[in-house]
């Protein structure tokens, strides 16, 4: 990929496409490699290769971010990290991109889904809880999203000991020789306890988001009910083929989502009642033998909704 930020071109855009489904990669991943299955000479980047038969009227994006660890657990005092490297900014740069995509495609009324991996969870967290102002069409982009899916995102609630314990686990990850403290990563987790509450706040104001939550061994959200994946942290979003049981609930939960929306459009439109408008009559003569409909022009609301049967007469 020529620009590993951003969204970079969809990976599956069919013409049909109603929903739009986001992939956001954690902590020292990109919009490819996290995803991505390797072994036997072979590789499956699965949002691409094998999401599309799972979920054929998606347009499916992929969201690539600087995903360093002082991002995520910033350092403070002198040498603190610019504030363009925060996850604040990362999570302003997803909804930019977006908006300006949906916009220029003429799509930003399509309905969203985000899939997110790790800490990349907490960057959607954030842009979904956090406060949008004036901003419109941030505050439109949470209104159209249905659902999220989170694999291994740690929900840590209010315990500055219990994030900073988690921090000390992502530093193995992509670390062997770190050397910061309990009480230094206790105060460079203080962000990420208050995306925390700010998103279960979110979620219990809203009662249409669905959510799904998929971990190895990480801290859940309060009142949702995960699904356990038999892989480690790193290989729980890479998956060799479409028969692995990850996948499998994955695009599974993905494509039920799409289903139960096109379910609710069909409803609704089998509902929708429509309205024919006549315009008034100014006639001071008296009707007689009438057997019809008097009037002086007229609209419907539904397709060949004013029909003219047998003769008629204009005055």
């Amino acid at each position: 990929m020529a620009d590993q930020y951003g969204l970079g071109d969809p990976l599956f855009d069919p013409a049909e496409a109603k929903i739009d489904i986001v992939f956001i990669h954690g902590l020292g991943g990109d919009r490819a490699m996290i995803w991505t299955w390797e072994g036997d000479g072979r590789k499956h980047f699965w949002p691409k290769d094998l999401l599309p038969q799972a979920c054929p009227t998606t347009r499916i994006l992929s969201f690539g971010y600087n995903a360093g660890f002082a991002h995520f657990f910033p350092f403070y005092g002198p040498n603190f990290m610019p504030e363009q490297l925060t996850i604040d900014d990362h999570s302003t740069a997803l909804f930019q991109s977006l908006i300006g995509l949906r916009e220029k495609t003429k799509t930003a009324d399509r309905p969203i889904v985000f899939v997110c991996h790790s800490l990349g969870g907490l960057v959607c967290a954030n842009a979904l809880s956090r406060y949008h102002g004036t901003d419109l069409a941030g505050a439109g982009l949470v209104e159209k999203t249905i659902g999220v899916v989170f694999l291994g995102t740690p929900f840590e609630g209010s315990s500055k000991a219990k994030w900073a314990g988690r921090a000390l686990k992502v530093l193995d990850w992509v670390s062997t020789t770190h050397k910061e403290d309990m009480n230094d990563l206790e105060e460079r987790s203080a962000k990420l306890m208050h995306i925390n509450d700010a998103f279960q706040k979110f979620l219990k104001a809203r009662d249409r988001l669905e959510t799904g939550e998929f971990v190895e061994e990480s801290a859940c959200l309060p009142g949702i009910d995960p699904q356990s994946i038999q892989a480690n942290h790193v290989g729980m979003c890479k998956f060799k083929d479409e028969d692995r049981e990850g996948y499998k609930n994955i695009s599974q939960r993905l494509s039920q989502w799409v289903l139960d929306l096109d379910r609710q459009r069909k409803g609704s439109v089998a509902n929708q009642t429509h309205s024919v408008y006549m315009g008034d009559v100014h006639y001071r003569d008296k009707v007689e033998n009438n057997r019809g409909v008097l009037m002086g022009h007229a609209h419907s609301t539904a397709t060949d909704g004013v029909r003219v049967t047998g003769s008629s007469t204009s005055v």
